[in-house]
């Protein structure tokens, strides 16, 4: 191709908000750099970490000019600074990275072929895979055996029952779409990523592409390794994100009519499975929390009969010990799956291996 060609072909930008993990940041980068399409911008916004960061960035860019650095005079959030990156974005296209999780090299090349064949698409969805700080597999790629065009609001329920990938760091989208929905919504908690994917699924039409897009990174000890307790904040931002997309006009009506039906939560399941493995693990203190916080979620009959099993659990010996086995074995069994997960996903994250291996000097 000539260069005269090569220079009209669209650019994406990599929007990757950091705080305070330049280690990893790093590997992040370079996974934007090293992608097969060439055409990329990567901006970085500091939430003014105050360590080596911005070293870390400012060496690459004098690597690499393709890297943009920003550093906040103060700490504004990991969504609002999201929601700043996307608000500089000038590019045809962008995808959002966390700093922490690393794209896999063919990933924008895949999606900007798949605009090309669905010019009417706004977006391209493809699978992602999480590991932990030591790349150990701990959520395989979802298997998607064939491509295919979604309409406006009808991925929804597919994303919720996890048919359809929904990681942010798995989409590309078109300028278009961030024009159209705005920011992220940080009324809606720790989970507004989730809102806004599902907003930009119901309004407007995607591609779901077959592969691995990203890897993400999942920390024990955060929200992304462990879900936060069942509390009385939950409704809320459920309700919000509905809210946003229910007042949105443009997207279809049947969509808004289903809305709550699709997105909306069992919090009795969730308050089951937190106290179930709180109490497998010894923590009726957690337990009694989760149980709580389904009560302020306006469950009060399954509530009731939660604090009662916790209640046995902290005066019954043979009951606790039933629920350290249950845990024990099920800590094994998972244990068992992971292990095969690395026999059978183990190769997807090698590209990770080299990118960490890389040099001070080099990156390709």
């Amino acid at each position: 191709m000539s260069q005269a060609l090569l220079s009209l072909a669209p650019v994406v930008t990599t929007v990757i908000p950091t705080y305070r993990r330049p280690k990893l940041l790093r590997r992040a980068i370079l996974s934007a750099l090293g992608q097969t399409y060439p055409h990329v911008r990567v901006c970085v916004y500091d939430n003014a970490s105050g360590d080596e960061t911005e070293a870390v960035v400012r060496k690459l860019a004098l690597q690499d000019s393709r890297v943009r650095y920003h550093r906040h005079q103060e700490n504004i959030g990991s969504y609002p600074n999201f929601n700043f990156g996307i608000r500089e974005v000038t590019t045809p296209y962008l995808s959002l990275l966390s700093d922490d999780d690393v794209l896999a090299p063919g990933f924008y090349e895949q999606a900007v072929q798949a605009f090309e064949r669905y010019p009417k698409a706004m977006f391209v969805c493809m699978p992602t895979m999480a590991v932990n700080l030591e790349l150990v597999v701990i959520s395989p790629p979802l298997n998607i055996e064939h491509e295919r065009f979604v309409r406006a609001g009808e991925g929804i329920g597919g994303m919720v029952d996890g048919s359809i990938p929904s990681k942010w760091s798995g989409l590309l989208f078109r300028k278009a779409v961030c024009d159209g929905i705005g920011g992220i919504d940080v009324a809606a908690g720790p989970y507004a990523d989730a809102g806004y994917v599902f907003h930009a699924a119901a309004r407007y039409p995607f591609v779901v592409v077959p592969g691995l897009a990203a890897v993400y990174v999942v920390h024990m000890d955060t929200t992304s390794g462990r879900i936060q307790v069942l509390d009385g904040t939950w409704p809320g931002w459920w309700e919000r994100m509905i809210a946003v997309v229910m007042q949105d006009n443009e997207v279809p009506q049947f969509a808004r009519d289903d809305m709550r039906r699709l997105i909306y939560p069992s919090f009795s399941r969730i308050a089951g499975y937190q106290i179930l493995r709180a109490l497998g693990e010894g923590h009726s203190d957690i337990a009694r929390r989760a149980a709580t916080g389904l009560r302020d979620c306006g469950v009060h009959v399954f509530a009731s009969a939660l604090d009662l099993l916790i209640c046995t659990y902290d005066r019954v010996g043979v009951v606790r010990k039933v629920f350290y086995l249950v845990n024990r074995r099920k800590k094994s069994a998972t244990k068992d799956r992971i292990s095969e997960l690395q026999v059978r996903c183990g190769h997807h994250v090698e590209f990770i291996r080299r990118l960490d291996m890389v040099g001070e000097t080099t990156y390709v």
